[in-house]
């Protein structure tokens, strides 16, 4: 559908659908939310039938159990035998590899066992094809396949070597698992030494690329399991570590899943399954060794729970933590771009995008079919790059905008959220965060909010329709209109600009603090914090600590001695550091968290942005227990 057009109003272009969104969207989610003070005269947006209410955090059910497997089926056995152990391995897990099926008449056979069981399987025909990938199809469909040739044939010392992957939706979740399978090339290691250096190399490289498979799939899914008879004795690799070997190829990424005794005899275990160490999505609960099969292979069958990675509630990026700690937010962020399937949108909002990864995520969905849209705050080499391929129409499938303080009437893009529109699940999904898709934002403390409240995702889907609109048609007035009042609506958030006349929203939250009637903890983390209302709102939180409140902040490195000073005066607590987020955390009597939204600053109350407010106690001990990580108490 083209962008409707425009048409002359009062000297400005207007056109029916920006008109809405201007006059309707922007009067709802931005000035509506805003209590007018005792005795001020209200300003006309203030009048819009829009309450605000905390975001909805819905309990996160326990994940169904995932059993997954190895089994190397020797070529050297019958088809009649190597089918039965296939049959045998099949109940014992929703999903697995196996290895040699090298020979044609064993690769029909399986197709059609595996048809007639309702299971799938990725095997290609051009490579690959002897270490299929098997799914249960009533529990997983087929998203995307991938071979790897690791390094050719040669004549008397191995066959050509392939790793495998593949990506499955779970049906009743939606959710994504990554699976990899590999053969190594055989007799290089005896007993995890340096054996036959003729063949080390071959057995380093595939070991390398399967690292490299493993970290591809833990970027774009929400689980990552890998398998595969990896020819090397791990029984005394984990002793041993030798260079290149599995311990030390990829031990600080996986964990080696398998039960500490023999597969292949009692001595040599060398089927593997592994799953990423830090947020890979997968803990093993139950591990055994299977065995009675025909092969000279046993099974090693792992029972994992799977942990929901976008799940509702707070994530946070701690710089001083695992490399995995330092970018959950963006690595949230990707994952959730990287899952959507094509027919679903993807929409983001950031002040700035500068970001190699969640760019190459974008670019990546959008060549798939997936309804990519962008708009930014500043034009950069990265918005520039996404233009050039997604283009600049607002009414096509996939668009990149820029919005800077020109296209606001003067205010600034200060919204960071991520909105994906998935037929795939039941539910919608937001990813706010606290801090621009830049580098820096990955080793800084910033947060961001996960969740599947339709509530919110409508709110910051206002707030972008708002931002799509004014970068569209720049010529378009930003101020709320006066056409009659939407319909009312709950806002699970606190919106800006803030209209003429209404009271400063930092303020309104903290005015309903109390001190008196039992110990309530009020804590600030604010990346930027300066000027008049700067001032006005530190001389508030040393009103709270003189009347009895716990009053602790932490500023970013940018915030100016005049403003410490004030907060220092008053008895708070003050602690500078690396931080890129504005959130805000009262507990007492007052269970609340706002998470986001522009700095505390003059110019902050006139751009455009959002802070989530939660009123979950769980979530508020979530903010509490980090800002005592990143500020603890003397």
């Amino acid at each position: 559908m083209a962008f409707p057009v425009p048409v002359r109003r009062s000297g400005r272009r207007y056109s029916s659908l920006a008109r809405s969104v201007v006059a309707g969207l922007a009067a709802a989610a931005l000035g509506a939310t805003l209590a007018a003070p005792a005795g001020a005269e209200p300003s006309a947006s203030s009048s819009a039938p829009v309450a605000r209410t905390a975001v909805n955090v819905p309990s996160v059910p326990a994940a169904q159990p995932f059993r997954a497997f190895t089994l190397n089926v020797c070529y050297c056995l019958s088809p009649a035998k190597a089918m039965a152990d296939v049959r045998k391995v099949l109940p014992l897990g929703d999903a697995g590899g196996l290895q040699e099926f090298s020979d044609a008449v064993d690769r029909r056979n399986l197709i059609s066992l595996l048809t007639a069981e309702d299971w799938g399987w990725y095997m290609p025909t051009t490579g690959g094809g002897a270490i299929p990938i098997i799914w249960d199809r009533s529990r997983f469909r087929l998203l995307e396949g991938r071979t790897i040739k690791v390094h050719p044939a040669e004549k008397g010392v191995t066959p050509a070597r392939y790793i495998n992957s593949v990506r499955l939706r779970e049906i009743a979740t939606g959710e994504v698992y990554g699976i990899v399978n590999a053969h190594t090339i055989a007799r290089a290691s005896h007993d995890a030494r340096l054996t036959d250096m003729r063949r080390i190399p071959r057995l380093r490289k595939h070991l390398q690329l399967m690292r490299g498979e493993i970290e591809r799939l833990f970027g774009m899914t929400e689980h990552v399991f890998a398998a595969g008879d990896l020819n090397v004795n791990y029984l005394a690799d984990r002793n041993r570590r030798n260079a290149g070997l599995p311990t030390s190829a990829f031990g600080d990424l996986v964990s080696f899943d398998m039960p500490l005794i023999g597969s292949r005899g009692t001595r040599s275990l060398l089927d593997y399954t592994l799953s990423v160490r830090d947020a890979g999505g997968l803990v093993a609960t139950d591990r055994r060794v299977v065995r009675g099969f025909n092969s000279d292979h046993d099974a090693v069958v792992v029972t994992y729970q799977p942990q929901q990675l976008l799940a509702d509630g707070p994530v946070f990026n701690d710089p001083t933590a695992d490399p995995a700690d330092r970018t959950a937010v963006r690595d949230r962020q990707v994952r959730a771009v990287r899952n959507a399937e094509p027919g679903e949108v993807v929409r983001l909002a950031t002040a700035r995008l500068d970001d190699a990864v969640l760019e190459q995520a974008l670019l990546a969905a959008a060549a798939e079919g997936v309804g990519t849209r962008v708009v930014a705050g500043a034009v950069t080499p990265a918005l520039t790059r996404l233009q050039a391929a997604l283009g600049t129409d607002a009414g096509a499938a996939s668009y990149a905008l820029a919005c800077g303080a020109d296209c606001l009437d003067g205010g600034r893009h200060e919204v960071e959220a991520l909105l994906v529109d998935r037929v795939s699940r039941p539910t919608d999904l937001a990813v706010v965060a606290s801090a621009a898709a830049v580098p820096s934002s990955t080793k800084s403390w910033t947060t961001g909010f996960i969740s599947t409240d339709p509530a919110t995702y409508d709110a910051y889907g206002a707030v972008l329709d708002r931002l799509v609109a004014a970068a569209a048609l720049p010529g378009l007035p930003t101020d709320p209109g006066t056409d009659p009042a939407p319909v009312p609506v709950l806002v699970p958030a606190v919106s800006y600009p803030v209209a003429a006349g209404a009271v400063d929203p930092v303020l309104d939250a903290l005015a309903t603090v109390g001190c008196a009637t039992g110990p309530t903890a009020v804590r600030a983390v604010v990346r930027s914090w300066a000027g008049a209302r700067g001032r006005l709102l530190a001389d508030r939180l040393a009103e709270l600590r003189r009347a009895g409140c716990d009053v602790a902040v932490v500023v970013g490195p940018g915030v100016l001695s005049g403003v410490r000073s004030r907060l220092t005066a008053g008895g708070v607590r003050v602690t500078q550091a690396k931080v890129a987020q504005t959130t805000l955390t009262v507990s007492g009597a007052t269970e609340r968290a706002w998470v986001g939204g522009p700095p505390w600053t003059d110019r902050g109350l006139t751009s455009t942005g959002l802070a989530l407010e939660v009123a979950d106690p769980g979530v508020v001990t979530a903010y509490l227990d980090a800002f005592t990580r990143l500020a603890p108490p003397a």
